[in-house]
Parts: structure tokens; C-alpha cells; sequence
């Protein structure tokens, strides 16, 4: 189907005529991967949709339809509840958001083909824009609420947990601040033609081809479709009759005896080992670092990060650093240290009073709690990469920020009748066509900000929280002033950060002694800033496709009310049904509690202890506040060797993607490793140089194809087969390819004595 095309058309402007879309801007990619510079590691599905955003509009096509509330409502509930599952899977994988397009493109077609034409039931033809607006309801859905492992954690760990009110309109009220925020800073973060958000442009292409050229668009379909079958069919042996796939080890079936051996080689567990040259085959372990999707320079430094954590793991264990052999070789648990050199679970109900605050004189008798040692250096980079994100930023993209800020400037002193610049007005054709649309009215934002905020308080209290509510207005605050640069850094750059550790050590020093406190403070900080991102980029998938402000509006509100509800519904009956397994620091291959419990252990360390009493002059870990200041030089020694000798490529050099690589562990699986290796080299480097044309059409297809099929048979196991529904678990009987009798199902220190 496609055909040749020369040079200078590959400078020519996307057509707007739908048959022709994916022809031109296929064709348009191709030549700029070969010409501009065949061997430049540039992420071919962006260098695609930066030529997508059409210039021309069809303001009569409908976006408020029978069939997008329908198709959106029955999405957002099925997505929700597989992302909150996800959470407590050993290696979650929810439905991506990219397969629930496809599932609305297929069944809404069909009800336009189908179902009788005319007025509200049937309107006609399956248009882009109620596309986009079945995508903002599920994208809103499609996640767990920070809050969520809130509500985990005080139903593992504390008394007093919220019941089913207290818990929704906690979700609820954290969620709506986000948006609150949001749009109070469209005119800096959605508005400004600069404000790309790299993140959101391959959901404009998919959203583009779809609706394009049909023919193209059915071999699409029946494409994913197939690998969407195969990968639903497969996975259900490594995820019920043969879980060894997971995770082989050829090192532990030699030498099964050895618990160095299963320390360094064994993986297939969660904190079991570093997975070192073991091999998987199963999906939904491999695709926990998107193997077909990250650019080749972007996993090569997550990858180093991962040799630097392979050879510096045991070497801190033997050499017993912080008493790390008194520990767990991994874990993402507290300890209470014994006076025998052993260690055993932190008792915490007994340095709390009732109210859960710090009981001093406990805290003496029992001692500090103790991290195992790996999960203290993980802090350490944790730290290091928040600071050294925003140097990588300033320094590698300052004069991008500080070109947006001009424009923004001058954009204000247009607005308000002053003289510009012609030379330095930025016109958006964006802007001038979503000119014809109502906007959001800015109060309506105040609303859900403001109302959000009392809500906040009313819950902090209701729910024991031991927050008070000039607390909850600190947070809010915080995140509110911290939007505008973190997030126009990720509308620039398509990376960011959180706040999580930064809220945590804020609250930490003003509300010492109070964990739950704490929890409730890191959200506020953390959760709502990260809200605010989420809808400023829905807002620029709207601006892009010409979708009305106040339809993305009410599709987000609708979304996040219902994945609030589905959350909490999945998240109370797991934690109810599974509650032994979730307490377990290991866990097992179909449960587990690494994100309660790594919410607890921060809760406990950074709330009820403080950051004085774990991390001051004095305690073993007083390095880990020091890391603050210590990331924010790391990126500059690359960036200083990126100017002097600019040809050579250390640009590509990015401190904070490394210091990822060595944060994958503890709190995951590590089976994936060398078989994800394997297929990024053959998909990012192999296929994507020497196969450009097939990468482009199909690569990320693949991959959205295999993870949702994985997700949804992972899902239907969980809750049919392993008691997520019932509580009634009806496991495969025990064999070689599935030895539950043992430890560790790929069998590393089967023999261990």
C-alpha cells in the first residue's frame, strides 16, 4: 500500500484527507529517519505524530454521544479494576489505555453500522472526536489512586481504617485538587504552542490512523487482534500450569543448594534475588521495562544502572554494611535489630499509642527500626535522582524553559492590548481553531480546587488521619506552587519526577511522630501535582484534535468518579481476602505486598520515627538526607563533557534514568532482565535501523497487543482462579513446572538447609 516518495516531499504539511493519513505520515517518518540521520537514536513514533496535529477541523462532527458514555462507562469500569489488581501482582500489568481504544473503535463501529441511524441513538459514522472523548473517560479510570495504598496500608498495619465513605471521598477529594490545579495553569501548561507533551502524541497518532483510512485501519485491527489471541492463549500456561516459565535458571538447577546462588541467579519472587542470566517467558514479567517501546539510549542507561546494581548488591551483603547480613538480602520491610545479631519484623504497634503517634519511651525499649541494607542504598538513589532530575533539566533543556516562560510572557501582554513583537509572537493555529469552542470557565476549576481542599480537611479528620488542616492546606500549597516548573517540564521534555520523598521529609520535620499523618501529607504533596500533569496533558490531546474544553472537562470528572469507586471496590476486596500473603516481605507468585508495605515502611521511617531520629548526625543512614543535595551535581560532570566535546555522544548520558536502573530492586521480580535485554537490542536497535518500515507500523502495536492480552488473562486468573472474586483459590496441581511445595517455584535453594 505504500508507495515511494522523494525528498522534497518529505517536507510537505500532513494532509488533512483521512485516506491518505497514515500513508503520508508513515512515508514522512521513514525520510526523516534516513535522510536527516539514519543512525541519530530518536524514538521513531514521536518523529510520527509531531506531523500529525491537523490544522483543519470539522466543528459538526458530535462528541456528545449515547455511545461514547455508553463505551466510555463500561471501559473505565473494566480498566480501573485491572489496574487496582495490578498493584498487588508481582509484576502488575494493567490494560493499557491503547487497548481500550481499540476495543471502543471495534464496538462502536459496530454500533454505528448496526444499530439504526438517526438522532440520539445512532448519529452516524464513528467520528475522532468521540474517540478522544471514550479515551479521557478511560485514561481518568485507568489507574490506582494514589490514596489507594493509603487505605492498604492502614488496613495492614494500623487501626482505625477508613470504612467505604470515608475511603471514596478520600480518593475523590485527592484527585480533584490535581485538576484544580490544572486549570488554573492552562494558559502556562495546554495553551502555548511550545507545550508539546511528547507523551501524549503517540495517542494522537493511534487516534489519527483509526479514524483514517478504513482499509488500513481493518488489517490494524485483525493485526492486533491476532497477537492479542495468541498472547491471551499462551499466558495462561506460565500464569497457571507452568509459573516455572516466569523465571529459569539454569545456575540454580545446577547448584540448588546455595543460597548465594538463589541471592544472585534466582529471581522469578519478588526480593528473591538480582535474576542474574535468568530467562523468562512470560510476558508479564518481560514487559516491565517496555522492552519495544523505551528508545535504545534511554534502556541502554537504565540497563548500566542495573549492571552497577548487580555488582554493588553483594558486595554490600558480604561485606555487611549497615548489618546487612542481619537482614534479608532483600526486602522492602523494617526491622527490629536483636541484641543476637538477628533480626525480625519491626513490632510497630509497639511504639505507637492508640491514636497511632510515636510512643518515645516504646521507641527506646524497642530501638530503631532497621532497613534491610539494599533497601537503604535504594533511598539513597531515590534521592539522588530527584535533585539530579532537575539539574538534567536545567542544564540539558534550560534554554527551552526559558524561551516557553518568554513566550508565555508576551502571550499575557497580547491578551491585555500591548504591543508585540511580530518577529516574536508565536501564532498557534491550535489556538485559533479551538477559538470557536466554549471554554472552560476559569471559576469551574476554583470550584473543584477550593472544594477539593475542604473536602480534604473534613476527610483528613473523619479518617483519623492525625493530619490537621493547616497540614493539608501545607501540602496542597506545595504541590500547588511546584506544578507550573515540574510539570512544564515533563509538557517539554515528556520526563519528570515526583514528590514523594520530598513530601515525606517536609511532613516529616513539621507533624514528627505521626505515620498515618505522614501517608496522608506524601498524597496531598505528591498525588496532586501528579493529577494536575495527567489532565494538563488530556486538555492537549483535545487541543490537538479539536475536542471541545468543556467535553474533555466533564469526561474527566466522569472518569475519575468512576475509577475512584472501582479502585476502592478491588483494592478493599483484596486486601481483605489476601491479607497473610500481603504482610509476607516475600510474598508469592500470584500475591504480593511490596506497595503497602514500602508505604508503611516510609510511613513508620519518615512519619512516626522522623527524618532526625532515622537519618540525623549520628544514625546509620544519615547519608540518605545528604543525597538531596549530593544528586544535584551528579549530572554535571556529563553535561560539562557534553559541551567540551559535543560529537561524542554524552548527552546520551542521563544520571537519573541510571540511577532507575538501580532502583529496580528491591519491591519487583528480576526474572526479566536478560530476556528484556535480549529484545530491546532486536527491537529498538535491529528492527528500528534496519527494518524502519515495519517498526513504525507494527512494533508498537505488538506491544500494546501483548500487554493487554497478558493483563486480561492475568486478570481472569486472579479473580477466577486464585480467589480474587470468591476468596476460593483453586490452584494447578504441583509439578516440576510448578513446585509450590518449594520456596521459590524456579526451584534456587530447593536444598538449602
Amino acid at each position: 500500500m505504500t508507495t515511494e516518495i522523494n525528498e522534497d516531499n518529505e517536507k510537505t504539511r500532513y494532509s488533512a484527507r483521512d485516506d491518505h493519513i497514515k500513508e503520508d505520515l508513515f512515508e514522512i517518518s521513514l525520510e526523516k529517519n534516513d535522510v536527516e540521520n539514519k543512525y541519530e537514536e530518536e524514538d521513531i513514533d514521536i518523529q510520527v505524530v509531531n506531523e500529525l496535529a491537523t490544522v483543519k477541523d470539522d466543528t459538526s462532527l458530535p462528541c456528545y454521544t449515547v455511545r461514547v458514555f455508553v463505551t466510555g462507562i463500561a471501559l473505565a469500569c473494566l480498566s480501573s479494576s485491572v489496574y487496582q489488581l495490578m498493584v498487588f501482582k508481582p509484576v502488575g500489568l494493567p490494560l493499557t489505555n491503547t487497548f481500550m481504544l481499540m476495543i471502543a473503535y471495534v464496538f462502536c463501529n459496530a454500533w454505528a453500522r448496526y444499530l439504526p441511524q438517526g438522532r440520539w441513538l445512532n448519529p452516524g459514522p464513528f467520528n475522532v472526536k468521540e474517540h478522544t472523548c471514550i479515551y479521557v473517560i478511560v485514561s481518568a479510570a485507568n489507574t490506582s489512586a494514589y490514596a489507594t495504598h493509603i487505605l492498604a496500608a492502614q488496613n495492614l498495619y494500623y487501626s482505625n481504617a477508613p470504612g467505604p465513605a470515608g475511603s471514596i471521598f478520600l480518593l475523590l477529594a485527592t484527585q480533584m485538587v490535581g485538576y484544580g490545579i490544572a486549570g488554573q495553569l492552562r494558559n502556562f501548561l495546554v495553551y502555548p504552542i511550545n507545550m508539546i507533551w511528547p507523551t501524549s502524541l503517540p495517542t494522537v497518532s493511534l487516534l489519527r490512523t483509526l479514524n483514517g483510512s478504513q482499509e488500513e485501519s481493518k488489517w490494524r485491527t485483525r493485526f492486533f487482534f491476532m497477537v492479542f489471541s495468541g498472547i491471551f492463549i499462551y499466558e495462561f500456561i506460565p500464569q497457571y500450569m507452568m509459573p516455572l516459565l516466569g523465571g529459569i535458571s539454569i545456575i540454580c538447577f545446577a547448584k540448588n543448594d546455595s543460597v548465594w546462588i538463589q541471592r544472585l541467579f534466582g529471581g522469578l519472587a519478588v526480593n528473591e534475588g538480582l535474576g542474574i542470566l535468568q530467562l523468562s517467558f512470560d510476558w508479564n514479567y518481560l514487559s516491565n521495562l517496555n522492552p519495544l517501546v523505551l528508545p535504545l539510549w534511554v534502556q541502554l542507561n537504565i540497563y548500566f544502572g542495573i549492571l552497577v546494581l548487580w555488582i554493588l548488591a553483594p558486595l554490600v551483603y558480604y561485606y555487611d554494611v549497615w548489618h546487612a547480613q542481619s537482614f534479608p538480602f532483600l526486602s522492602n520491610s523494617i526491622f527490629q535489630l536483636l541484641p543476637n545479631g538477628t533480626s525480625t519484623i519491626y513490632p510497630q504497634h509497639k511504639v505507637l499509642n492508640p491514636d497511632n503517634s510515636l510512643n518515645e519511651t516504646a521507641l527506646e525499649e524497642v530501638g530503631r527500626p532497621h532497613f534491610a541494607s539494599i533497601s537503604a542504598i535504594q533511598y539513597i538513589f531515590l534521592n539522588f535522582a530527584v535533585t539530579a532530575s532537575i539539574t538534567h533539566i536545567a542544564l540539558f533543556h534550560g534554554k527551552e524553559i526559558r524561551a516557553n516562560f518568554k513566550a508565555i510572557l508576551k502571550d499575557i501582554r497580547r491578551k491585555k492590548g500591548e504591543a508585540v513583537e511580530e518577529e516574536d509572537e508565536h501564532m498557534d493555529p491550535h489556538m485559533k481553531m479551538m477559538s470557536f469552542y466554549k471554554e472552560v470557565p476559569t471559576w469551574w476549576y476554583y470550584l473543584v480546587y477550593f472544594g477539593g481542599i475542604g473536602l480534604n480537611i473534613a476527610i483528613a479528620y473523619i479518617n483519623n488521619s492525625q493530619l490537621p488542616w493547616w497540614g493539608v492546606i501545607l501540602a496542597i500549597f506545595m504541590s500547588t506552587i511546584l506544578s507550573l516548573p515540574l510539570n512544564m517540564i515533563t509538557a517539554l521534555t515528556g520526563s519528570g519526577f515526583g514528590l514523594n520523598v520530598f513530601a515525606e521529609m517536609i511532613c516529616g520535620f513539621v507533624l514528627p511522630g505521626l505515620p498515618v499523618a505522614n501517608m496522608y501529607f506524601k498524597t496531598l504533596g505528591y498525588n496532586t501535582l501528579s493529577q494536575a500533569g495527567t489532565m494538563a496533558c488530556d486538555l492537549k490531546i483535545g487541543h490537538y484534535l479539536k475536542v471541545p474544553p468543556r467535553a474533555i472537562f466533564l469526561n474527566q470528572m466522569l472518569g475519575t468518579l468512576i475509577g475512584c469507586i472501582f479502585n476502592y471496590i478491588v483494592n478493599h476486596s483484596v486486601v481483605n481476602s489476601q491479607r497473610e500473603i500481603l504482610l509476607n516481605p516475600v510474598g508469592s507468585n500470584i500475591w504480593n505486598g511490596a506497595t503497602p508495605q514500602t508505604i508503611n515502611s516510609a510511613a513508620i521511617t519518615w512519619g512516626a520515627i522522623g527524618p532526625l531520629h532515622m537519618f540525623g548526625p549520628g544514625t546509620d543512614y544519615y547519608i540518605i538526607l545528604w543525597a538531596f543535595l549530593i544528586g544535584f551535581v551528579l549530572p554535571v560532570p556529563c553535561w560539562y563533557l557534553h559541551k567540551r566535546f559535543p560529537k561524542i555522544g554524552y548527552k546520551y548520558i542521563n544520571i537519573p534514568m541510571i540511577l532507575v536502573g538501580m532502583t529496580v530492586i528491591p519491591g519487583a521480580a528480576s526474572s526479566w532482565i536478560t530476556v528484556s535485554f535480549i529484545l530491546i537490542v532486536v527491537s529498538q536497535y535491529y528492527i528500528k535501523r534496519r527494518h524502519t518500515t515495519w517498526f513504525v507500523k507494527y512494533n508498537y502495536l505488538i506491544s500494546t497487543a501483548l500487554d493487554s492480552g497478558t493483563s486480561l488473562m492475568v486478570f481472569i486468573i486472579a479473580m477466577g482462579l486464585y480467589g480474587g472474586a470468591s476468596g476460593i483459590s483453586y490452584p494447578f496441581p504441583s509439578w516440576w513446572g510448578n513446585r509450590t511445595d518449594l520456596k521459590y517455584i524456579d526451584q534456587c535453594c530447593a536444598n538449602c538447609t
